[in-house]
């Protein structure tokens, strides 16, 4: 009870300074941040794991602990193979190429089967992993390489890429079921008090926005760019959402939270994710933490990749 009643007072005294936080926050404010609360340098001037760093062995053994029903959950969309429209924001499905033969290898002498898909990732179709050298901001990634340097049209990501991750990585992942909220330091202090939970050093956060819901007039939400102090403040390792990520609402800067968390804190986003069926299982199981694992693809160069990420409770 004592400890309870701790939490409590402690979210309290974390609500009051939440005020602090900007509503409304202008480009001024959002490139001071950049220079006040980057992480460049923190783990030395040649890294490019960048928040990945916080995953220490120790919290990788506290988060396979959280595992005592043997149920796990995938948070991939289904590839939609049939071609869409490409947009800015939904980009070409996935399509089957073919192989020497046709659009399906089939070998009925030897008996064996195969295909050869190409897939552009990067957009809002498909869940993918954003890699360090996905964004750049006035000209750098994260620890302040030069853009011009790391990406090129001919050999793609010469650093910063995806190939960082090819060990995986495992952790605690928390749920923010939260849908339509446009999330703010208060929103996510109002739910750590309800749940009990705290997020902390390492973690990986996944915000439930409201995308799958089919209701007529359903909103859907994203993190705030209020909510950049937070990030860095509680050292999340890796930012996740339904979506892409950020609120609808304009904002002075462009993907201020892709920008910020890439390129400011070195923290990899988890896009385009579908997390209905892990809210489904976290309610029912009333648990909103799980050992979460995600292995990328070992492609060089990559400036991510298409992924499925799997919560075990």
């Amino acid at each position: 009870m004592i400890n309870r009643l701790l939490f409590i007072l402690i979210i309290i005294a974390a609500t009051i300074s939440a005020t602090a936080y900007a509503e409304a926050v202008s480009k001024a404010q959002f490139d001071q941040w950049m220079q006040d609360l980057s992480n460049w340098g923190r783990w030395g001037e040649d890294d490019q794991l960048g928040a990945l760093n916080l995953i220490t062995p120790a919290k990788k053994v506290a988060a396979a602990q959280l595992v005592s029903e043997g149920q796990t959950v995938s948070m991939a969309r289904v590839m939609p193979i049939e071609s869409v429209p490409a947009t800015a924001m939904a980009n070409r499905a996935p399509q089957i190429k073919g192989s020497a033969v046709n659009v399906y290898g089939v070998d009925t002498e030897h008996g064996y089967f195969w295909e050869r898909y190409e897939v552009e990732y990067h957009g809002s179709e498909i869940s993918h992993i954003d890699a360090l050298c996905h964004v750049a901001y006035q000209g750098k990634v994260y620890n302040g390489g030069n853009f011009a340097d790391v990406a090129s049209k001919d050999k793609g990501c010469s650093t910063h890429g995806v190939m960082s991750l090819k060990d995986g990585v495992l952790t605690r992942g928390v749920l923010l079921d939260l849908p339509g909220v446009e999330v703010k330091p208060k929103d996510i202090l109002e739910w750590e008090a309800r749940t009990g939970i705290r997020i902390g050093s390492g973690d990986a956060v996944f915000l439930r926005s409201g995308r799958d819901i089919k209701q007529d007039g359903n909103r859907i939400g994203g993190y705030h760019p209020s909510l950049i102090p937070f990030i860095k403040e509680r050292d999340i390792a890796i930012l996740g959402s339904d979506s892409y990520q950020e609120v609808r609402s304009e904002q002075q800067v462009a993907l201020p939270i892709h920008i910020f968390a890439l390129v400011g804190l070195g923290v990899h986003l988890l896009d385009n994710l579908i997390l209905e069926e892990l809210a489904n299982t976290a309610t029912q199981l009333d648990r909103w933490e799980f050992m979460f694992v995600v292995a990328p693809h070992t492609m060089p160069n990559g400036s991510g990749a298409a992924i499925n990420p799997i919560a075990a409770f």
